[in-house]
């Protein structure tokens, strides 16, 4: 046992309960011999220690109702939904008979998990029952993650201070702060792809490409060294300045017909929400964001699955829009450019080349590609830089929308315009599936 896992909850019950016992049998039965004393303890002990484990066992039933087979198909079940009757700190999953990987999520930061998520390859039209069983203790079970994330503080010592959280004041000169930590923000992968989001007021994504499929970050940092380029490392494949990157959430300014960065707030706040095995998720939210005239809290989370390359980006709002108007789509690349808009089925894809790092003559070709669910589009528009969505969801404080990329290097990839596009406008058509069809779940009490 790890000495600073001794104070944890259950383990401090436990030694106020052998503390009680001592007092009581050396005050009560001062003529037992020594060795008695010790065997009673120890017996109660272990009757404290196992009293404090609880588990709950489920058969839950997840059904594929679209008539698509799925490689790592994502499976999110609310533990709320399995209602035990006590706090859920681990979860083994079991399909049949053997253990899969799984991971507990809690997405607001105050201590209890909010979904339990794992992957499955599903047939069309097909079930899977899985034996699931929850603990109020934790586990130091580890699975081999096929994802990752992370943000670490800038450390001239180079000790690398891992952190989940930082706020910042929402000043207009974010470079402070956006120069605080390491990478400018927070990074996460899969195997396929990997992704960064700016700690400042452009929030923007940066884009790594792959040429292997398998965890890179950990070690290229996402500025790969000329040794490891040789080796086949990927890298840093996008350089967005100005425009909306690859699905940056902005504000529009309906005057100018132009994005507008997420300015004016009172505090800057991004986190790494989960980091593996199985999904990973950063969370980018601004307090009191003055827009339109009037103020918005606002949260943003960007989900990334293991066997994926798209990211699933939601962003809610603390109360009900009314008739804003905010911007996302694609930007166009430096050279050799192509892409397309859709409005009407809210897709947009670009193609072409560009120089990720002004100080190395290094270009790379990617692809990119969007699809926002049509009843968030207000209009789509063309300009200098982008493929632009205008979107909102007057009444509600919801809207979500789906990025992805490639890089042509990527082995076994996309490596023409026309390749891509089409393998955009058929992602798209699966997004618009799922949206009508949501992979459902039962669960029963075994």
């Amino acid at each position: 046992m790890k000495m600073w896992n001794f104070f944890y909850y259950p383990y401090s019950r436990f030694f106020i309960i052998f503390a009680e016992n001592i007092y009581n049998l050396l005050i009560y039965n001062r003529k037992m011999k020594f060795t008695s004393i010790i065997a009673l303890l120890l017996l109660s002990a272990n009757g404290a220690a196992a009293q404090n484990k609880v588990t709950k066992s489920y058969e839950v039933t997840v059904n594929n109702a679209l008539k698509r087979d799925y490689k790592d198909m994502p499976v999110t079940i609310k533990i709320n939904d399995f209602k035990a009757d006590f706090r859920v700190r681990s979860a083994v999953v079991k399909l049949n008979g053997e253990e899969i990987p799984s991971q507990l999520d809690d997405f607001d930061g105050d201590g209890h998990n909010d979904e339990l998520a794992l992957v499955l390859d599903m047939k069309g039209k097909s079930s899977a029952k899985l034996d699931v069983t929850l603990c109020n203790l934790p586990s130091e079970k580890k699975y081999k993650s096929r994802v990752y994330g992370d943000m670490i503080l800038n450390d001239k010592n180079k000790r690398i201070p891992t952190i989940t959280t930082l706020s910042a004041p929402g000043t207009k000169i974010t470079r402070p702060y956006y120069d605080a930590v390491f990478l400018h923000g927070p990074v996460f992968e899969s195997e396929l792809v990997g992704y960064r989001i700016y700690f400042d007021n452009r929030q923007s994504l940066d884009l790594y490409g792959k040429i292997k499929q398998r965890i890179e970050l950990p070690t290229t940092r996402f500025h790969t060294t000329d040794a490891q380029l040789a080796e086949g490392y990927g890298a840093d494949v996008l350089w967005a300045g100005k425009t909306v990157s690859l699905g940056s959430f902005r504000g529009w300014d309906a005057d100018k017909k132009e994005p507008l960065y997420v300015d004016s707030v009172k505090t800057r706040q991004e986190s790494l929400r989960a980091a593996g095995p199985v999904r990973t998720i950063i969370e980018v939210k601004d307090y009191d964001w003055f827009y339109d005239n009037h103020f918005l809290t606002m949260t943003q989370y960007y989900t990334l699955w293991a066997g994926h390359r798209d990211v699933k980006v939601e962003v809610h709002f603390e109360d009900k829009l009314t008739n804003e108007t905010f911007c996302t789509g694609v930007q166009k690349l430096e050279t050799d450019i192509s892409g397309f808009l859709d409005g009407k089925k809210g897709i947009a894809g670009s193609w072409g080349t560009n120089q990720p790092e002004k100080g190395k003559k290094i270009f790379e070709t990617v692809g990119l590609g969007i699809y926002v669910p049509t009843y968030y589009i207000k209009d789509s528009r063309e300009d200098g830089g982008n493929y632009l969505f205008n979107i909102g969801n007057d009444g509600d404080n919801e809207i979500h929308y789906y990025i992805t990329f490639c890089n042509q290097k990527e082995e076994n990839g996309w490596k023409t315009n026309k390749e891509w596009f089409s393998h955009v406008k058929e992602w798209a058509q699966q997004k618009r599936e799922e949206e009508r069809n949501t992979t459902n779940y039962t669960i029963n009490i075994k």
